[in-house]
């Protein structure tokens, strides 16, 4: 019982904090997707509000740290990557010739089970040429386009960009 007492308050101590940045980053990403269109915020700003309390009603209640360092630099990374599948996609598509050798590969993740390792390999579809195919407990099976691609470098790249920004340390002989 007193486990309960004490995440109760421990929650209740970081739920400012929580709602804060989750309403940080809702509004970035309305602001992102309707740009610098004033009256968008009449039907935004309620619906960042509403986003931000069915985030924290619906959350897990197990406590994320997330890294704010970690966030700051997955961002830009992200939309690097998204970019960079887009216009990989758009060549192939737009190409006379059809260069493609898809493939599955196989990839055993260190991340833990949970929030770190679901984001990871939702975030998996947005390297060049992947598609997050199945998770059975740490492997991750990734479809690929292109077998010929730096499939397990970009995945390692993002393993370690998540893990930074989940603030998780390595095991099972991985190194940051």
């Amino acid at each position: 019982m007193q486990g309960n007492t004490h995440l109760s308050i421990y929650s209740r101590q970081n739920l400012g904090r929580s709602i804060f940045f989750r309403f940080l980053l809702f509004s970035i990403i309305w602001s992102t997707l309707t740009g610098s269109e004033a009256k968008s915020w009449i039907i935004g700003f309620p619906a960042i509000v509403c986003a931000v309390f069915l985030s924290i009603k619906l959350s897990p209640s197990s406590h994320v740290s997330l890294s704010f360092v970690g966030i700051c630099s997955f961002i830009p990374f992200f939309i690097r990557q998204s970019a960079l599948s887009g216009i990989d996609v758009m060549r192939r598509a737009l190409s006379r010739q059809l260069a493609v050798n898809p493939g599955l590969v196989s990839y055993t993740t260190f991340l833990p089970e949970g929030s770190a390792r679901i984001f990871f390999v939702n975030t998996i579809s947005l390297l060049p040429g992947t598609l997050s195919a199945d998770l059975q407990e740490d492997r991750v099976t990734v479809h690929t386009i292109d077998r010929n691609l730096s499939i397990w470098a970009n995945m390692q790249n993002l393993e370690l960009r998540i893990a930074i920004l989940w603030r998780v340390t390595p095991h099972r002989g991985k190194t940051l």
